[in-house]
């Protein structure tokens, strides 16, 4: 049979559209999904990144798999404190979005609303990236942008609450970020907002209530609910117990509610691995630094001096890129060893 104009038009349509149906995560999207993210929560970036690179290999129309490897590259910079991977996660997140952009023409309904959220992610991605390792400016603007597109996603299909992730981070963050201008109302107060988001997320998300949970342990320390956050990071341990994520606000929260035998037990694991892995020396002179705090409080002499003896060794080879963030808690620990 020969094509007309028109039926050829219906036909390539009709593929558009099963295309982008696709994009509402199938039975192997949502398994990548799920193992990528059990993979970074218990801090297996390299393991990750492989699992991102077979997926986009098996789909590279799917903006998902863009996403989540710009995501692993960017868990694993902060994680390390290293700008290492700035031009790969610029091209991926870029390559996320254009996908979206292409799928947003023909897309509506629920498919459109799938889309606006991995698009949301992509614009969060990048200004949690710019805000770290780049420009403050354009971390604002991706900042906005991630924000309208989870409300568009929304008016496509309100029952995807996945988008209530990031809104309510968005709310929460901005609100209590704004300080004075949120004091004198040129920013409005949606601390509550942004809370009740995150708990229907939490409650109902379909692919992010894990991150969702993450999110509030870092809330309830910003809020000084210190027993609500011991009480989530451990339970959130039990499934990833490889976790630094999880313990180095959990490490924290013990310390500030005054079980510093705890807190030094988990600064303790994470300098373990920092001391193996040093990097640009950042997150083994963090951990110093609280841990040495953490057996002052416990009359631990020995192994605070310990710590002191073993930061005075490895001073001189921290990069100067480093001592620009660290040279104060430094300073401070060569004073306690001259005590």
């Amino acid at each position: 049979m020969r094509l007309t104009p028109v039926l050829f038009c219906l036909i390539f349509l009709f593929n558009t559209i099963n295309n982008v149906s696709a994009r509402i995560p199938d039975s192997a999207a949502s398994k990548f999904i799920y193992e990528v993210q059990v993979l970074l929560f218990n801090d297996r970036f390299e393991k990750a990144d492989s699992l991102c690179r077979d997926f986009i290999s098996s789909d590279s129309i799917n903006p998902v798999g863009y996403l989540f490897r710009a995501g692993a590259l960017l868990a694993e910079m902060s994680d390390r404190e290293e700008a290492v991977h700035s031009e790969e996660i610029r091209e991926l997140i870029d390559s996320s979005i254009k996908l979206c952009d292409s799928g947003l023409e023909v897309s509506i309904g629920t498919a459109a609303a799938f889309y606006y959220l991995w698009r949301g992610h992509a614009h969060v991605y990048r200004s949690v990236f710019e805000s770290r390792f780049g420009s403050f400016t354009s971390a604002i603007k991706h900042g906005f942008r991630a924000h309208d597109d989870y409300r568009k996603g929304l008016k496509n299909d309100s029952a995807v609450y996945d988008l209530y992730f990031g809104l309510g981070n968005y709310h929460y963050w901005k609100s209590v970020k704004a300080g004075l201008l949120r004091t004198i109302g040129l920013v409005n107060n949606d601390i509550e907002k942004g809370l009740n988001e995150i708990h229907l997320a939490v409650d109902s998300g379909m692919y992010f209530s894990g991150a969702a949970e993450n999110s509030l342990i870092w809330i309830w320390l910003n809020e000084k609910k210190y027993d609500s956050v011991i009480v989530l990071a451990n339970k959130m341990l039990e499934n990833y117990p490889d976790s630094r994520t999880l313990r180095w606000p959990l490490a924290e929260a013990y310390n500030k509610s005054g079980n510093h035998e705890k807190s030094a037990e988990l600064y303790s694991f994470l300098r373990h691995h920092f001391a193996n892995n040093k990097g640009n020396y950042f997150n083994l002179i963090e951990c110093d630094y609280l841990l040495y705090q953490c057996y002052q409080n416990l009359n631990f002499k020995s192994k605070a001096d310990e710590i002191l003896e073993s930061v005075d060794k490895y001073r001189i080879d921290v990069p100067k890129s480093t001592l620009r963030g660290q040279l104060a808690k430094l300073n401070y620990l060569r004073r306690e060893l001259a005590r």
